[in-house]
């Protein structure tokens, strides 16, 4: 009597199965791409743009603007206005009986003032100045109008190329006429920006 007998089912080693094959290659992508995205995040960002330095704005020194210096007989043109110191003299008093005594002693300067621009001008008296070193004077508006009853100097008109000579009296020590480096400042008006120097020490 023969007797059946079955053999046993023998089982596939697992790395032989296929499906073992896909999940090892899903597997091995999702690590993979996990790594590098990791990376990708622990990878610091060098391409940050440092914040701009203000630039400090360089400063340029003034240019000082060479005064020229005349002498007496020069003419110095100022803005459109000329102006000659013809001489100098002094005085104790200006206007006779009637008229100013110097509490030290008149300077007077004979001027010329020609008007080259296209309009008229005012002559005043703060269109001079005397200057010393660092110290400054002012005419005598009372007294350079007694010393021009003759020509009415001050406070006229002048016309486009015409000029006008007159007076300017400084209340003054003997000291100051005496300095070698007495100058007189001209300007076009009392605020006038361009001004002109001309020597007029005795």
């Amino acid at each position: 009597m023969t007797t059946n007998q079955t053999n046993p089912k023998v089982k596939k080693p697992l790395y032989k199965k296929w499906w073992v094959w896909v999940l090892a290659v899903i597997v091995i992508i999702a690590v993979s791409t996990n790594g590098e995205d990791e990376a990708k995040t622990a990878e610091p960002n060098t391409s940050k743009e440092q914040p701009a330095k203000a630039e400090t704005p360089v400063k340029s020194k003034p240019v000082k603007k060479e005064v020229k210096v005349a002498g007496i007989g020069e003419v110095v043109k100022v803005g459109k206005v000329e102006f000659t110191v013809n001489s100098t003299s002094t005085a104790k008093n200006v206007g006779g009986e009637y008229g100013e005594n110097a509490q030290g002693t008149y300077l007077l300067v004979h001027v010329a003032v020609k008007n080259s621009g296209n309009e008229s001008i005012t002559t005043d008296t703060s269109f001079f100045r005397l200057k010393a070193g660092e110290k400054t004077y002012d005419a005598d508006g009372t007294a350079s109008i007694y010393a021009n009853e003759a020509t009415d100097f001050f406070l006229e008109q002048i016309n486009p190329d015409l000029s006008a000579t007159g007076v300017v009296v400084f209340d003054v020590s003997d000291e100051l006429i005496a300095n070698p480096e007495l100058m007189l400042q001209v300007q076009s008006g009392f605020f006038g920006t361009e001004t002109g120097l001309i020597k007029i020490s005795q």
